[in-house]
């Protein structure tokens, strides 16, 4: 596969950037957009100008995907919590489906390639927009607690270091934070994002238990656990205002 490249399409009066890789794996062009951006994969015999067309067939889809997430990270995009909707887990999009029942509980489950939430038939708009972002604010805090628990067990081990009590919490300007008493507290919001950057974090605590500064050395034991630190602090600060319901 050869190396990404950083190049723009005009779509009306914008002018999207897109990262474009070659594969040698690809059939076809393909087409991924996310807090990240868009991104065009084209097998080795696709030319410049089959890319071109392609981009002009999707200018809709992606002028509509492209200016949703713009509008995330601003923290001006409104939902109606309606089916085809898209959320974030741990980096990726996800659809989410709304069906109705009988039943006047709501429930959620995923599948691995889409949410699905059921809901009262006799519920109204509003009141099911409120149900159906705490069901899912209820999932993530819940799948945040132990995916990074699990984590946050795997690099105490290798660092040899042991902290007293993690919590979960839904914090506007913190993704994580360390206690004088070895109590780590992290952000749920972090499950939205990739799985590389989630870890980033925890070795960022991790290393508070011994370095409760950002001195030198703490600095240089982040970067022995995760080499690729300054990448994620980049991506969190580009992209962070969008992990959000």
């Amino acid at each position: 596969m050869k190396a990404d490249k950083k190049l723009f399409v005009n779509i009306g009066n914008t002018a999207i950037p897109y990262t474009l890789t070659e594969s040698k794996q690809a059939r076809r062009i393909r087409f991924t957009i996310d807090l990240n951006g868009l991104r065009v994969v084209k097998p080795y015999s696709a030319r410049m100008s089959d890319i071109a067309r392609a981009l002009e067939a999707k200018s809709s889809w992606i002028y509509k995907h492209y200016m949703e997430f713009q509008s995330r990270k601003a923290g001006e995009y409104k939902r109606e919590w309606e089916s085809g909707e898209k959320v974030l887990y741990k980096g990726k999009e996800y659809e989410i489906g709304i069906f109705k029942h009988e039943d006047k509980r709501t429930t959620i489950s995923f599948n691995g390639t889409r949410f699905e939430i059921f809901i009262n038939k006799d519920i109204e708009a509003d009141e099911r927009k409120f149900l159906v972002e705490n069901i899912l604010k209820l999932w993530y805090k819940k799948v945040a607690k132990i995916y990074l628990k699990d984590r946050l067990g795997y690099f105490c081990k290798i660092t040899g270091l042991t902290y007293n009590i993690m919590r979960i919490k839904e914090q506007k300007t913190r993704w994580g934070s360390c206690s004088k008493k070895g109590n780590l507290n992290f952000n749920w919001k972090l499950i939205m994002s990739p799985e590389w950057v989630i870890d980033y974090i925890i070795v960022h605590e991790v290393c508070h238990l011994r370095y409760l500064n950002h001195s030198k050395d703490f600095w240089n034991m982040v970067a022995l656990y995760m080499p690729g630190y300054k990448k994620a602090r980049e991506w969190l600060k580009e992209n962070g205002p969008g992990l959000k319901l």
